[in-house]
């Protein structure tokens, strides 16, 4: 292609925007935004309803879009390469707080959403910790072999017991840790307290 195809392209261009300018419409006939329609936009911005009420020819979209030139409407951030490439490093050990300074552009929600599209995982944390020796040791014995309590449930053949931990506002049933303790591999012993 040579040169001049290239000027007489931008001549028709700019011809065509000195007549779009001077009869007020698009090459496909809608109507070119004033400076008093924008005036309004800055206006009246983010309520869309009023809006397309107050611009009954123009369709929502491109009352949106014209918002989004005039920088009035928050643009969705596009996740480079880059970004994704920090996210997968810092995602599974660092903290909530530290995630959402690294990514000041984006809410935590649009961060998780990114990483779960990214199929990026959170490390799981160990179960919260009770006091009681033989309920903490079975919690933690769970969590080293990777096991969730409806999984517990599920080998141990207690419906819902461990998952809704009831356990941890009243009494243990010890039979069914006895049970959990039996499927983890584990041994059940007593140890007595001295008298003395």
């Amino acid at each position: 292609m040579s040169l001049a195809y290239f000027a007489r392209n931008a001549a028709n261009g700019e011809r065509s925007r000195r007549r779009m300018q001077r009869q007020g419409v698009t090459m496909k006939g809608h109507k070119l935004w004033t400076d008093d329609d924008r005036e309004i936009l800055r206006n009246k911005a983010p309520d869309y309803d009023a809006l397309h009420k107050m611009f009954p020819h123009r369709t929502r979209i491109a009352i949106e879009s014209q918002c989004r030139k005039m920088g009035l409407q928050k643009t969705v951030h596009i996740w480079r390469g880059a970004e994704i490439s920090r996210l997968r490093k810092l995602y599974p050990r660092a903290s909530r707080e530290q995630i959402c300074a690294e990514f000041p552009h984006s809410t935590w929600i649009n961060i998780r959403q990114a990483a779960q599209y990214h199929g990026l995982r959170r490390n799981r944390k160990p179960f919260k910790q009770t006091g009681i020796v033989a309920v903490d040791m079975v919690l933690q014995k769970c969590f080293e072999a990777n096991m969730s309590l409806p999984d517990l449930d599920k080998e141990c053949r207690t419906k819902k017991y461990f998952q809704q931990q009831k356990w941890r506002e009243k009494r243990p049933n010890y039979s069914r840790f006895a049970k959990a303790i039996e499927i983890l591999d584990g041994e059940l012993m007593v140890q007595w307290r001295d008298a003395g």
